[in-house]
Protein backbone atom coordinates (compact mmCIF):
# COMPACT_ATOMS: atom_id res chain seq x y z
CA UNK A 1 0.00 0.00 0.00
CA UNK A 2 1.10 3.59 -0.38
CA UNK A 3 -0.55 6.97 0.25
CA UNK A 4 -2.05 9.93 -1.76
CA UNK A 5 0.22 12.86 -2.06
CA UNK A 6 -0.63 15.17 0.87
CA UNK A 7 -0.36 19.41 0.52
CA UNK A 8 1.66 20.65 3.24
CA UNK A 9 0.24 20.88 6.74
CA UNK A 10 -0.69 23.67 8.64
CA UNK A 11 0.54 25.07 11.85
CA UNK A 12 -2.39 23.90 13.59
CA UNK A 13 -3.14 20.91 12.58
CA UNK A 14 0.53 19.98 13.52
CA UNK A 15 -0.10 21.10 16.80
CA UNK A 16 -3.16 19.21 16.85
CA UNK A 17 -1.18 16.21 15.81
CA UNK A 18 1.35 16.72 18.49
CA UNK A 19 -0.41 17.73 21.81
CA UNK A 20 -1.91 14.11 22.17
CA UNK A 21 2.17 13.18 23.01
CA UNK A 22 0.94 15.15 26.27
CA UNK A 23 -1.57 12.59 28.04
CA UNK A 24 0.27 9.90 27.06
CA UNK A 25 3.11 10.92 29.24
CA UNK A 26 1.38 12.21 32.17
CA UNK A 27 -0.16 8.75 32.35
CA UNK A 28 3.03 6.80 31.70
CA UNK A 29 5.78 8.50 33.56
CA UNK A 30 4.15 7.14 36.69
CA UNK A 31 4.27 4.04 35.77
CA UNK A 32 7.78 4.25 36.00
CA UNK A 33 8.86 6.92 38.59
CA UNK A 34 6.10 6.16 41.08
CA UNK A 35 3.97 3.02 40.68
CA UNK A 36 7.42 0.92 42.92
CA UNK A 37 7.04 2.87 45.39
CA UNK A 38 3.36 3.33 46.08
CA UNK A 39 2.41 -0.39 46.12
CA UNK A 40 5.57 -1.22 47.63
CA UNK A 41 5.34 1.67 50.07
CA UNK A 42 1.60 2.87 50.71
CA UNK A 43 -0.05 -0.62 50.12
CA UNK A 44 2.40 -2.69 51.67
CA UNK A 45 3.39 -5.36 49.38
CA UNK A 46 6.78 -7.03 48.99
CA UNK A 47 8.85 -4.94 46.09
CA UNK A 48 10.50 -8.10 45.11
CA UNK A 49 6.79 -9.28 44.12
CA UNK A 50 5.81 -5.59 42.24
CA UNK A 51 9.03 -5.54 40.44
CA UNK A 52 8.18 -9.54 39.23
CA UNK A 53 4.62 -8.40 38.41
CA UNK A 54 5.61 -4.95 36.48
CA UNK A 55 8.49 -7.70 34.83
CA UNK A 56 5.82 -9.75 33.55
CA UNK A 57 3.39 -7.65 32.02
CA UNK A 58 6.17 -5.90 30.19
CA UNK A 59 7.29 -8.87 28.74
CA UNK A 60 3.43 -9.68 27.29
CA UNK A 61 4.33 -6.73 25.21
CA UNK A 62 6.40 -8.55 23.16
CA UNK A 63 3.99 -10.92 22.17
CA UNK A 64 1.11 -8.05 21.95
CA UNK A 65 2.92 -5.35 19.77
CA UNK A 66 3.60 -6.79 17.04
CA UNK A 67 0.03 -7.82 16.73
CA UNK A 68 -1.35 -4.76 17.25
CA UNK A 69 0.83 -3.12 14.78
CA UNK A 70 -0.63 -5.55 12.14
CA UNK A 71 -4.17 -5.28 13.02
CA UNK A 72 -3.77 -1.07 13.26
CA UNK A 73 -2.33 -1.38 9.60
CA UNK A 74 -4.71 -3.84 8.75
CA UNK A 75 -8.32 -2.58 10.05
CA UNK A 76 -9.96 0.02 9.99
CA UNK A 77 -10.31 1.63 6.81
CA UNK A 78 -13.53 2.95 6.88
CA UNK A 79 -13.25 5.51 10.01
CA UNK A 80 -9.39 5.66 9.36
CA UNK A 81 -7.39 3.48 10.28
CA UNK A 82 -5.32 5.31 12.94
CA UNK A 83 -8.15 7.33 14.14
CA UNK A 84 -10.01 3.87 14.44
CA UNK A 85 -7.38 1.97 17.06
CA UNK A 86 -7.04 5.09 18.65
CA UNK A 87 -10.73 5.47 19.61
CA UNK A 88 -10.47 2.16 20.89
CA UNK A 89 -7.38 2.59 22.76
CA UNK A 90 -8.78 5.81 24.94
CA UNK A 91 -11.78 3.72 26.98
CA UNK A 92 -8.88 0.33 27.80
CA UNK A 93 -6.33 3.04 28.85
CA UNK A 94 -8.49 4.94 31.43
CA UNK A 95 -9.98 2.10 32.79
CA UNK A 96 -6.40 0.66 33.19
CA UNK A 97 -5.64 4.14 34.93
CA UNK A 98 -8.58 4.17 37.42
CA UNK A 99 -7.53 0.76 37.97
CA UNK A 100 -3.51 1.38 38.50
CA UNK A 101 -3.42 4.46 40.21
CA UNK A 102 -6.59 4.43 42.55
CA UNK A 103 -6.41 0.89 43.60
CA UNK A 104 -8.59 -0.10 46.70
CA UNK A 105 -6.94 -0.79 49.78
CA UNK A 106 -5.39 -4.59 50.41
CA UNK A 107 -5.33 -4.73 46.35
CA UNK A 108 -2.74 -7.50 45.97
CA UNK A 109 -0.03 -8.49 43.32
CA UNK A 110 -2.78 -10.13 41.05
CA UNK A 111 -4.95 -6.94 41.35
CA UNK A 112 -1.67 -5.15 40.15
CA UNK A 113 -1.20 -7.74 37.43
CA UNK A 114 -4.05 -7.21 35.64
CA UNK A 115 -4.67 -3.59 36.25
CA UNK A 116 -1.45 -2.71 34.95
CA UNK A 117 -2.00 -5.06 31.87
CA UNK A 118 -4.62 -3.03 31.14
CA UNK A 119 -3.12 -0.04 31.24
CA UNK A 120 -0.50 -1.11 29.11
CA UNK A 121 -2.50 -2.43 26.70
CA UNK A 122 -4.61 0.54 25.99
CA UNK A 123 -1.12 2.80 25.90
CA UNK A 124 0.51 0.51 23.77
CA UNK A 125 -2.04 0.82 21.34
CA UNK A 126 -2.64 4.21 21.79
CA UNK A 127 1.08 5.29 21.10
CA UNK A 128 0.87 2.39 17.87
CA UNK A 129 -1.78 3.98 15.89
CA UNK A 130 -0.77 7.38 16.81
CA UNK A 131 3.03 7.41 16.03
CA UNK A 132 2.07 5.71 12.67
CA UNK A 133 -0.13 8.51 12.07
CA UNK A 134 2.63 11.13 12.93
CA UNK A 135 4.62 8.93 10.56
CA UNK A 136 2.05 9.01 7.45
CA UNK A 137 0.83 12.72 8.34
CA UNK A 138 3.51 13.97 5.86
CA UNK A 139 5.87 12.80 3.20
CA UNK A 140 7.67 15.58 3.20
CA UNK A 141 11.51 15.17 4.98
CA UNK A 142 11.48 18.49 6.86
CA UNK A 143 8.15 18.79 7.67
CA UNK A 144 8.02 15.13 9.36
CA UNK A 145 10.93 16.77 11.63
CA UNK A 146 8.86 19.95 12.23
CA UNK A 147 5.96 17.04 13.70
CA UNK A 148 8.20 14.80 15.77
CA UNK A 149 9.69 17.88 17.23
CA UNK A 150 6.51 19.76 18.33
CA UNK A 151 5.57 16.44 19.30
CA UNK A 152 8.58 16.00 21.63
CA UNK A 153 8.03 19.52 23.23
CA UNK A 154 4.19 17.97 24.44
CA UNK A 155 5.64 14.76 25.54
CA UNK A 156 8.25 16.53 27.78
CA UNK A 157 5.79 18.76 29.05
CA UNK A 158 3.45 15.99 30.01
CA UNK A 159 7.03 14.47 31.79
CA UNK A 160 7.82 18.29 33.21
CA UNK A 161 3.76 18.30 34.39
CA UNK A 162 3.86 14.51 36.24
CA UNK A 163 7.38 15.38 37.69
CA UNK A 164 6.13 18.37 39.24
CA UNK A 165 2.83 16.59 40.62
CA UNK A 166 4.28 15.97 44.20
CA UNK A 167 3.95 19.66 44.57
CA UNK A 168 0.63 20.20 43.56
CA UNK A 169 -1.17 17.28 44.94
CA UNK A 170 -0.04 17.37 48.53
CA UNK A 171 2.05 13.08 47.46
CA UNK A 172 5.05 11.95 46.94
CA UNK A 173 7.92 11.00 48.42
CA UNK A 174 8.46 12.34 51.73
CA UNK A 175 4.89 12.96 51.65
CA UNK A 176 3.31 11.91 54.94
CA UNK A 177 0.52 11.35 52.59
CA UNK A 178 2.24 8.96 50.94
CA UNK A 179 1.63 8.65 47.30
CA UNK A 180 -1.98 8.02 47.38
CA UNK A 181 -2.61 11.81 46.48
CA UNK A 182 -0.03 12.32 43.94
CA UNK A 183 -1.39 9.05 42.28
CA UNK A 184 -5.39 9.94 42.37
CA UNK A 185 -4.10 13.57 41.16
CA UNK A 186 -2.88 12.22 38.20
CA UNK A 187 -5.42 9.35 37.35
CA UNK A 188 -7.78 11.92 37.31
CA UNK A 189 -5.91 14.61 34.99
CA UNK A 190 -5.10 11.71 32.75
CA UNK A 191 -8.80 10.83 32.95
CA UNK A 192 -9.85 14.28 32.00
CA UNK A 193 -7.67 15.83 29.33
CA UNK A 194 -7.16 12.58 27.58
CA UNK A 195 -10.47 12.46 25.97
CA UNK A 196 -10.26 16.05 25.05
CA UNK A 197 -7.56 15.64 23.71
CA UNK A 198 -7.68 12.35 21.43
CA UNK A 199 -11.03 14.95 20.18
CA UNK A 200 -8.97 17.13 18.94
CA UNK A 201 -6.66 14.81 17.27
CA UNK A 202 -9.39 12.64 15.64
CA UNK A 203 -11.78 16.12 14.23
CA UNK A 204 -8.75 18.06 13.17
CA UNK A 205 -5.50 16.01 11.80
CA UNK A 206 -6.54 14.43 8.29
CA UNK A 207 -5.38 10.59 8.04
CA UNK A 208 -3.93 10.17 4.46
CA UNK A 209 -6.14 8.03 2.16
CA UNK A 210 -4.50 4.33 2.21
CA UNK A 211 -4.32 2.83 -1.74
CA UNK A 212 -4.15 -0.71 -1.49
CA UNK A 213 -1.45 -2.03 -3.98
CA UNK A 214 -1.12 -5.65 -3.29
CA UNK A 215 -0.75 -7.71 -0.23
CA UNK A 216 2.47 -10.13 1.60
CA UNK A 217 2.28 -12.29 4.26
CA UNK A 218 3.04 -11.21 8.01
CA UNK A 219 6.15 -13.24 7.41
CA UNK A 220 7.08 -12.36 4.40
CA UNK A 221 6.90 -8.91 5.25
CA UNK A 222 9.14 -9.34 8.25
CA UNK A 223 11.73 -11.06 5.86
CA UNK A 224 11.53 -7.70 3.68
CA UNK A 225 11.91 -5.85 7.03
CA UNK A 226 15.01 -7.75 8.19
CA UNK A 227 16.58 -6.78 4.73
CA UNK A 228 15.92 -2.90 4.94
CA UNK A 229 19.10 -2.19 5.77
CA UNK A 230 18.41 1.23 7.12
CA UNK A 231 15.53 -0.42 8.90
CA UNK A 232 17.94 -2.36 10.65
CA UNK A 233 20.46 0.03 11.70
CA UNK A 234 17.88 2.87 13.29
CA UNK A 235 16.90 -0.47 15.17
CA UNK A 236 19.87 -1.16 16.13
CA UNK A 237 20.85 2.64 16.93
CA UNK A 238 17.68 2.81 19.22
CA UNK A 239 18.24 -0.38 21.02
CA UNK A 240 21.44 0.43 22.24
CA UNK A 241 20.63 4.33 22.79
CA UNK A 242 18.09 3.09 24.70
CA UNK A 243 19.80 0.55 27.24
CA UNK A 244 22.34 4.01 28.49
CA UNK A 245 19.32 6.18 28.69
CA UNK A 246 17.25 3.59 30.85
CA UNK A 247 20.60 3.28 33.17
CA UNK A 248 20.75 7.03 33.81
CA UNK A 249 17.20 7.38 34.28
CA UNK A 250 17.47 4.05 36.66
CA UNK A 251 19.67 6.08 39.13
CA UNK A 252 19.23 9.42 38.50
CA UNK A 253 17.69 10.33 41.75
CA UNK A 254 20.24 8.42 43.33
CA UNK A 255 22.75 10.40 41.36
CA UNK A 256 21.65 14.25 42.66
CA UNK A 257 20.40 13.18 45.71
CA UNK A 258 23.82 11.14 46.99
CA UNK A 259 26.67 11.48 44.30
CA UNK A 260 26.30 15.29 44.68
CA UNK A 261 25.10 15.36 48.09
CA UNK A 262 22.01 17.63 46.33
CA UNK A 263 19.64 16.44 49.08
CA UNK A 264 16.27 18.13 49.05
CA UNK A 265 17.43 19.58 45.85
CA UNK A 266 18.16 16.55 43.96
CA UNK A 267 15.12 16.67 41.32
CA UNK A 268 15.91 20.35 40.57
CA UNK A 269 18.50 19.64 38.08
CA UNK A 270 16.00 16.90 36.47
CA UNK A 271 13.67 20.03 36.04
CA UNK A 272 16.05 22.14 34.29
CA UNK A 273 16.95 18.93 31.76
CA UNK A 274 13.47 18.65 30.93
CA UNK A 275 12.63 22.35 30.62
CA UNK A 276 15.83 22.64 28.26
CA UNK A 277 14.85 19.83 26.24
CA UNK A 278 11.27 21.12 25.01
CA UNK A 279 13.17 24.61 24.39
CA UNK A 280 16.04 23.35 22.49
CA UNK A 281 13.44 20.75 19.95
CA UNK A 282 13.02 23.70 17.87
CA UNK A 283 17.31 24.14 17.15
CA UNK A 284 16.90 19.81 16.28
CA UNK A 285 13.89 20.87 13.82
CA UNK A 286 16.37 23.42 12.44
CA UNK A 287 19.29 21.52 12.19
CA UNK A 288 17.66 18.76 10.34
CA UNK A 289 16.42 20.64 7.78
CA UNK A 290 19.58 22.78 7.44
CA UNK A 291 21.73 19.06 7.06
CA UNK A 292 20.07 16.21 7.26
CA UNK A 293 18.29 14.45 10.20
CA UNK A 294 21.07 11.89 10.79
CA UNK A 295 24.08 14.09 10.93
CA UNK A 296 21.85 16.55 12.99
CA UNK A 297 21.34 14.17 15.34
CA UNK A 298 25.42 12.64 15.50
CA UNK A 299 26.17 16.05 16.49
CA UNK A 300 23.71 16.28 18.98
CA UNK A 301 25.15 12.97 20.66
CA UNK A 302 28.42 14.37 20.54
CA UNK A 303 27.63 17.51 21.91
CA UNK A 304 25.90 16.21 24.89
CA UNK A 305 28.42 13.65 25.69
CA UNK A 306 31.40 16.04 25.79
CA UNK A 307 29.08 18.24 28.10
CA UNK A 308 27.18 15.88 30.16
CA UNK A 309 30.97 14.14 30.72
CA UNK A 310 31.53 17.08 32.86
CA UNK A 311 29.60 16.53 35.95
CA UNK A 312 31.88 12.96 36.49
CA UNK A 313 34.40 15.92 37.90
CA UNK A 314 31.48 18.19 39.63
CA UNK A 315 32.31 18.42 43.58
CA UNK A 316 29.32 17.46 45.53
CA UNK A 317 27.01 20.56 46.64
CA UNK A 318 27.51 22.40 43.71
CA UNK A 319 23.50 23.03 42.89
CA UNK A 320 23.81 26.15 40.32
CA UNK A 321 26.59 24.46 38.60
CA UNK A 322 25.03 21.33 38.26
CA UNK A 323 22.00 22.91 37.15
CA UNK A 324 24.14 25.02 34.18
CA UNK A 325 25.49 21.33 32.83
CA UNK A 326 22.10 20.05 32.69
CA UNK A 327 20.71 22.79 30.99
CA UNK A 328 23.37 22.43 28.45
CA UNK A 329 22.40 18.75 28.35
CA UNK A 330 18.85 19.25 27.62
CA UNK A 331 19.16 21.55 25.08
CA UNK A 332 20.57 18.60 23.24
CA UNK A 333 18.77 15.90 25.01
CA UNK A 334 14.83 16.52 22.50
CA UNK A 335 17.49 15.58 19.64
CA UNK A 336 17.10 11.89 19.47
CA UNK A 337 13.26 11.63 19.71
CA UNK A 338 12.54 14.71 16.97
CA UNK A 339 15.10 13.27 14.80
CA UNK A 340 14.98 9.95 15.09
CA UNK A 341 11.09 9.50 14.74
CA UNK A 342 11.39 11.73 12.02
CA UNK A 343 14.04 9.10 10.41
CA UNK A 344 11.97 6.60 11.11
CA UNK A 345 8.80 7.90 8.65
CA UNK A 346 11.11 7.62 6.18
CA UNK A 347 12.17 4.27 7.07
CA UNK A 348 8.44 3.53 6.88
CA UNK A 349 8.69 4.96 3.02
CA UNK A 350 11.49 2.57 1.99
CA UNK A 351 9.13 -0.43 3.73
CA UNK A 352 6.24 0.65 1.95
CA UNK A 353 8.20 1.09 -1.32
CA UNK A 354 9.61 -2.21 -1.52
CA UNK A 355 6.42 -4.52 0.98
CA UNK A 356 3.90 -2.68 -1.41
CA UNK A 357 1.90 -2.22 2.13
CA UNK A 358 1.65 0.73 4.60
CA UNK A 359 3.02 -1.10 7.57
CA UNK A 360 3.48 1.66 9.78
CA UNK A 361 1.85 0.53 12.49
CA UNK A 362 4.03 -3.10 12.44
CA UNK A 363 7.17 -1.06 12.32
CA UNK A 364 6.82 1.15 15.24
CA UNK A 365 5.95 -1.83 16.93
CA UNK A 366 8.81 -3.36 16.24
CA UNK A 367 10.58 -0.28 17.61
CA UNK A 368 8.42 -0.28 21.08
CA UNK A 369 9.69 -3.67 21.40
CA UNK A 370 13.32 -2.83 20.88
CA UNK A 371 13.01 0.07 23.13
CA UNK A 372 10.97 -1.72 25.72
CA UNK A 373 13.75 -4.72 25.92
CA UNK A 374 16.59 -1.87 25.88
CA UNK A 375 14.69 -0.37 28.99
CA UNK A 376 14.80 -3.86 30.80
CA UNK A 377 18.66 -4.27 29.83
CA UNK A 378 19.80 -1.04 30.80
CA UNK A 379 17.94 -0.71 34.41
CA UNK A 380 19.57 -4.27 35.47
CA UNK A 381 22.89 -2.55 33.90
CA UNK A 382 22.62 0.51 35.92
CA UNK A 383 21.05 -1.12 39.20
CA UNK A 384 24.07 -3.95 38.74
CA UNK A 385 26.83 -1.82 38.58
CA UNK A 386 25.70 0.15 42.04
CA UNK A 387 25.25 -3.53 43.34
CA UNK A 388 28.97 -4.43 42.18
CA UNK A 389 30.71 -1.48 43.83
CA UNK A 390 28.36 -2.08 47.14
CA UNK A 391 26.39 1.31 46.75
CA UNK A 392 23.70 1.74 49.74
CA UNK A 393 20.51 3.48 48.79
CA UNK A 394 19.71 3.90 52.07
CA UNK A 395 22.78 4.76 53.92
CA UNK A 396 26.10 6.26 53.72
CA UNK A 397 28.59 5.38 50.54
CA UNK A 398 32.23 5.48 50.12
CA UNK A 399 34.16 6.74 47.36
CA UNK A 400 34.11 3.51 45.64
CA UNK A 401 30.13 3.35 46.16
CA UNK A 402 30.20 6.95 44.81
CA UNK A 403 32.01 5.79 41.57
CA UNK A 404 30.30 3.38 40.76
CA UNK A 405 26.75 6.15 40.64
CA UNK A 406 29.12 7.72 38.46
CA UNK A 407 29.83 5.16 36.36
CA UNK A 408 25.86 4.23 35.55
CA UNK A 409 24.91 7.38 35.55
CA UNK A 410 27.26 9.26 33.55
CA UNK A 411 30.03 6.67 31.70
CA UNK A 412 27.16 4.15 30.39
CA UNK A 413 25.28 6.36 29.08
CA UNK A 414 27.86 8.22 26.85
CA UNK A 415 29.31 4.55 25.43
CA UNK A 416 26.01 3.40 24.21
CA UNK A 417 24.86 7.15 23.37
CA UNK A 418 28.42 7.29 21.03
CA UNK A 419 27.93 3.62 20.10
CA UNK A 420 24.28 4.32 18.62
CA UNK A 421 25.26 7.54 16.98
CA UNK A 422 28.36 5.31 15.15
CA UNK A 423 25.17 3.20 13.03
CA UNK A 424 23.86 6.38 11.78
CA UNK A 425 26.99 7.27 10.10
CA UNK A 426 26.82 7.67 6.42
CA UNK A 427 23.16 6.84 7.26
CA UNK A 428 21.72 5.74 3.56
CA UNK A 429 18.05 7.58 3.75
CA UNK A 430 19.23 11.23 2.50
CA UNK A 431 17.28 13.98 1.83
CA UNK A 432 17.63 13.44 -1.92
CA UNK A 433 17.03 9.32 -1.76
CA UNK A 434 13.71 10.87 0.21
CA UNK A 435 12.44 12.77 -2.26
CA UNK A 436 13.21 9.93 -5.04
CA UNK A 437 11.12 7.20 -2.76
CA UNK A 438 8.20 9.99 -2.44
CA UNK A 439 8.14 10.03 -5.61
CA UNK A 440 8.23 6.55 -6.94
CA UNK A 441 5.09 5.57 -4.19
CA UNK A 442 3.44 8.66 -5.65
CA UNK A 443 3.59 7.85 -9.37
CA UNK A 444 2.39 4.11 -7.85
CA UNK A 445 -0.49 5.35 -6.20
CA UNK A 446 -1.59 7.54 -8.85
CA UNK A 447 -1.21 4.39 -11.33
CA UNK A 448 -3.74 2.32 -9.10
CA UNK A 449 -6.10 4.92 -8.74
CA UNK A 450 -6.17 5.00 -12.43
CA UNK A 451 -6.47 1.55 -12.85
CA UNK A 452 -9.48 1.32 -10.01
CA UNK A 453 -6.49 0.13 -7.64
CA UNK A 454 -7.95 2.10 -4.68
Amino acid sequence: MTQQAARPLSIFTILALGQFAFPLAVAYLPLNLYLTRYYGGDLKMDIATVGLVLMIARLADFAVDPIIGALSDRYGHKYGRRRFWTLVSIPITLLGVVLTFMPPQGAGPVYLLLSVSIVYFGWTMATIAYGAWGAEASPDYAERTRITGIRQIFALVGILIASLAPIFTGGGPGSPNGFAPLMTGLGWMVVVITPLSAALLIWVVPEPKAVASGMVSWTRGIAIAVRNGPFMRLLVSIFIGRIGAAANLAVVIWFFEKGLDLGEAAGLPLLAYLVAAALGAPLWIWAGHKTSKHDALIIAVIIGAIVFAGLFFMPPGHLWATIVVMIAVGLTGSAAATLGDSIAADVVDLDALRSREARAGLLLAFWGIAQKGADAVGVGLGLWILWLFDFNPNGANDETALLGLKLAYIAIPIVFGLTSAAFLWNFPLTPARQRRIRALLERRAVSLRRHGGA
